[in-house]
Order: C-alpha cells, then sequence, then structure tokens
C-alpha cells in the first residue's frame, strides 16, 4: 500500500472521547476537516458494472484558509486510488486533487460545514501491466460535522464516479482517521500473517487512534474502519 503519498495525520484523538470536557457551552471550532486519510464508506445509488463495486476506500483530505482573513477555507481530497498513481506515473492535463471552498467560516445552526461543490480529479491509471483505465471523481454536497465534539471528523457526501465508459453515483460517509481492522499474528509456517479482527479499530495506538466515541464496523471487503451509522452519531 502506498501510503507515503497519503496526506498524514498525527494529532491527538478529538474530543468525542471527553464529552464532558467539550460541552454545548464551547464556542464552534472555524470549519474544517482532520487533515489525513479518511476512511470513506460507499452506498451505491445508480450504475451497475465495473464501477458500481466501491464498499470502502481512503480518501486524503485537507482544509487549507488564510489566517485572520475571514475567508471560508478550502477543502481538498485525495482518493487513494489515483494517489497510488501521482508522480511519474500521473497525468499533467488532470489533478489527483479534487477541490472546493466551504460557504462558510464557521459551521451552520445545524452544526455542519458545507462544501457545494468540488473540482473532478481525474487520472489514467494502469490496473494491470499493459492496461490502462480512465478514473474519474465528481464529489458533491459535503457536509461535514462541525460540533466541538467531531470537528471535522464524521462527514457525508455524493460522488459520481467513472471507470472507463461506465458510471455510478454514490452515497459516501467519511470517518477520521483511516484505520484498517487488521492485525499480524505468526502462521503455521512461522512466516507473519494479516488477520481481519475489528477489534483493532477501538484500540488506541501511538499518534493515529479511533475516537472511542465513534460507532464503528469493519468493511468485509476492504477491512476498513468505517463509520456504522450516518453523522453526526457517537455510542450511546
Amino acid at each position: 500500500m502506498k501510503t507515503h503519498r497519503m496526506l498524514v495525520w498525527m494529532v491527538p484523538l478529538g474530543c468525542a472521547a471527553w464529552l464532558g470536557a467539550c460541552g454545548g457551552e464551547q464556542p464552534a471550532p472555524q470549519c474544517t476537516v482532520g487533515r489525513g486519510d479518511h476512511a470513506v464508506r460507499y452506498t451505491l445509488k445508480t450504475g451497475t458494472g465495473a464501477c458500481a463495486g466501491k464498499t470502502a476506500e481512503i480518501v486524503g483530505a485537507q482544509a487549507f484558509r488564510v489566517p485572520g482573513s475571514g475567508v471560508p477555507p478550502t477543502l481538498t481530497l485525495k482518493p487513494k486510488p489515483l494517489a497510488d498513481n501521482e508522480g511519474k506515473d500521473a497525468d499533467p492535463a488532470h489533478s489527483v486533487l479534487a477541490s472546493g471552498n466551504f460557504t462558510t467560516e464557521y459551521p451552520g445552526q445545524d452544526g455542519t460545514c458545507v462544501v457545494p461543490g468540488l473540482s473532478e480529479a481525474r487520472q489514467t491509471v494502469s490496473p494491470e501491466p499493459g492496461t490502462t483505465v480512465e478514473l474519474s471523481y465528481r464529489w458533491s454536497n459535503l457536509s461535514i460535522q462541525g460540533q466541538a465534539a467531531i470537528p471535522g471528523t464524521q462527514w457525508t457526501a455524493q460522488l459520481e464516479y467513472s471507470e472507463g465508459d461506465c458510471t455510478a453515483t454514490y452515497e459516501a460517509v467519511g470517518v477520521f482517521p483511516a484505520i484498517k481492522c487488521e492485525r499480524q499474528e505468526t502462521g503455521p509456517d512461522g512466516k507473519p500473517v494479516t488477520v481481519r479482527d475489528p477489534r483493532v479499530c477501538k484500540q488506541p495506538r501511538p499518534g493515529l487512534s479511533m475516537d472511542p466515541a465513534f460507532p464503528i464496523a469493519c468493511d468485509g471487503a476492504t477491512n476498513l474502519c468505517v463509520l456504522d451509522g450516518q453523522p453526526p452519531i457517537l455510542v450511546p
């Protein structure tokens, strides 16, 4: 997995795990998004064929702002299938990044930050030696949670995804950070093997842990720890 090309997250857990310290009296943070890799769960809305089989994947995210300007920040998304093609293999005519502007600097009355639409992210990739296919991501209607308890760590969006001449639409639900529900153990031959283990999603780890207040499920196709429900959602 070429994770070195994705955005990196190295900040502490969000304060959802300490809701007593993040009460309603706290002022809302500025609109933002968790900086780094998000695990995005997909629900197919329309489409058939090769482009209609997504269940979950990693999408890098980052927000850019001009401090003190009062101007809403800009959101960028980088889907991992395109990020893996970044560098010498990238098509300079297209971008692996999708970008769009937040409508406000601070969350609305419903506690969300909105990005109505983003530019297209597109690349020609080689899924197998000697073959190429063009992938396209068109994101719209992003609604990112901006409450003090979960600032920029849960979100929903609509995605129009194209793979060659096939197009499908999805509902996307993102959670930050992206973690695999996998662990390593020793196999019968003494060599390390990867084992699927949903418990890994909630295990604390240095620098990169899922907030324990988030309900999480292990996606069966990708072994990604995805949000189990619709934002905003916390464990009762």
